[in-house]
């Protein structure tokens, strides 16, 4: 069970912790957010410089 459907569980067995299933949430987002940047567009910006000063 991933970490949406263990949020939305919890929900409905509890919907007055609405909220804090929802700042659960936006954490795991903000993490997912941040690994994709720091794999995907760091890395890459990394390599490019790289490759430019290798040309001079």
């Amino acid at each position: 069970m991933n970490l949406n459907e263990q949020c939305l569980l919890r929900y409905l067995k509890y919907p007055d912790e609405l909220s804090y299933s929802t700042e659960i949430l936006k954490i795991n987002n903000k993490i997912l957010e941040h690994k994709f940047i720091t794999k995907n567009i760091l890395a890459n910006i990394s390599v490019t410089d790289y490759t430019e000063m290798a040309g001079v």
